[in-house]
């Protein structure tokens, strides 16, 4: 084993020039080796290159490109630790490839010379991707089996991406602490489990979109953007979801995202419709859940064959305009809302029936096939056989498919009951 006399100088340094030598310990000979720095740098990288890892400085460190395309090799990390331009060519990655960066501030995947319109990266396999920036006209194509493959990303940009391109048929795609830069196109498609994003900035690009959801897509779990911000100019597009899209009741989640910038914000499905959950939202309209229906100047009565007993009130009810995830039809609000929820359910009329007949009136609540006894109330008729503003309430837990009608009884004779007014209203309880 070799030693560094003690009368020789040296001093300690934590950077080396390229014109500097390294003197190495030999383990067979007393004689210490010499290693210019540029031959010990390629002999580290050649060495870790044969492993698991390679460190990508420059396009001669990737496979040799064939007609314009450098395939990745299966299950090997390729960490790029500068900007790389391809000069033209293009990636297809191998089986479960992982594509790695020091930081998206300064290593960058790009193809000067590349058609715009040909993707920068295709895949048919998992892909994992972080801390990066992809720069392309188009920078993706990827196309899962649906079954076995994943995408998994944490701090990846794509910058100056018209189109960043599609992903589809993945059982789920995350994406972390990421952004669009003056980039938008990134398009949905086919069978995905799970679409979450968390912590990303959408800056789009003129005139594009930044997410659209295709008609032929389906979402078998849940397409969830939380705590992230859009910055979406005139002419521009944050997420267009495709009303003919597979998606489940309330797993179409927005939650705490800030729309900004003046152009269109929402398409296709909206805060309406059952599909969608959209909660502490900034610049859009959020999730609500509420039903009304009501009569005005009813004839109809409703017969009454023995007192002490509930029957549905009779007339034809009209839905609110502003009705939102329940359902009507007549003297019936159905909750549509896969979330159960409680909600406050109110009711004001007026009615006619025997003079100073007292009469009672209640909820029918389909999840107790049952009158809601906290809501029977009581109403004396006047001497003309009417009385105005009698209001009954309670509160309910209900989910989807359960439903509420207005019932009625005469308690002082079989005299039949006619609902000349009524304004019932279901709100949500927060």
């Amino acid at each position: 084993m070799s030693e560094i006399p003690y009368f020789v100088r040296y001093k300690d340094v934590t950077t080396l020039d390229s014109t500097d030598s390294l003197y190495l310990d030999d383990a067979t000979s007393d004689v210490p080796k010499k290693i210019s720095y540029s031959n010990f740098t390629s002999s580290i990288s050649t060495n870790i290159a044969t492993g698991n890892i390679i460190f990508v400085t420059t396009k001669t460190d990737l496979p040799t490109a064939v007609s314009g395309v450098i395939t990745l090799e299966a299950n090997k990390t390729y960490f790029f630790t500068t900007i790389v331009d391809l000069t033209g060519d293009r990636l297809v990655c191998g089986a479960n490839t992982t594509i790695l960066g020091g930081s998206s501030e300064n290593c960058v995947i790009k193809s000067t010379g590349l058609s715009s319109s040909t993707a920068l990266i295709t895949s048919v396999y998992s892909l994992p991707i972080r801390n990066i920036t992809i720069t392309h006209g188009t920078a993706l194509n990827l196309d899962g089996d649906g079954t076995t493959t994943a995408l998994d990303w944490f701090g990846v940009n794509f910058t100056d991406c018209a189109t960043i391109g599609t992903i589809k048929d993945y059982t789920n795609f995350i994406m972390q602490d990421s952004a669009f830069l003056n980039s938008g196109g990134m398009t949905l498609d086919g069978t995905i489990g799970t679409v979450g994003f968390t912590q990303c900035l959408f800056d789009l690009a003129s005139t594009t979109t930044g997410i659209t959801i295709a008609s032929t897509a389906n979402i078998t779990r849940r397409f969830r953007i939380i705590y992230s911000s859009f910055v979406t100019l005139s002419g521009e597009t944050s997420i267009n979801v495709s009303s003919s899209a597979t998606i489940g009741n309330e797993r179409y989640i927005l939650d705490t995202v800030n729309f900004s910038g003046g152009g269109t914000y929402i398409t296709g499905v909206g805060q309406t419709s059952n599909k969608s959950l959209f909660i502490n939202c900034v610049g859009i309209d959020n999730t609500a859940v509420n039903g009304q229906m009501y009569m005005h100047g009813n004839a109809t009565a409703t017969t009454v064959s023995a007192t002490n007993t509930f029957y549905k009130a009779s007339g034809t009810t009209t839905a609110s305009s502003d009705n939102s995830k329940y359902t009507h039809t007549n003297n019936r609000l159905t909750n549509d809302a896969t979330i159960s929820r409680k909600y406050l359910i109110q009711c004001s009329i007026s009615f006619t029936s025997g003079n100073g007949d007292i009469c009672e009136f209640g909820f029918y609540d389909s999840k107790l096939s049952a009158i809601r006894t906290p809501s029977k109330t009581k109403a004396t008729a006047n001497a003309s056989g009417r009385a105005e503003n009698v209001h009954l309430a309670c509160v309910v837990l209900h989910s989807q498919n359960d439903y509420i009608e207005l019932h009625v009884a005469n308690t002082s004779s079989p005299v039949n009951i006619t609902i000349t007014d009524m304004n019932l209203v279901i709100t949500e309880i927060k």
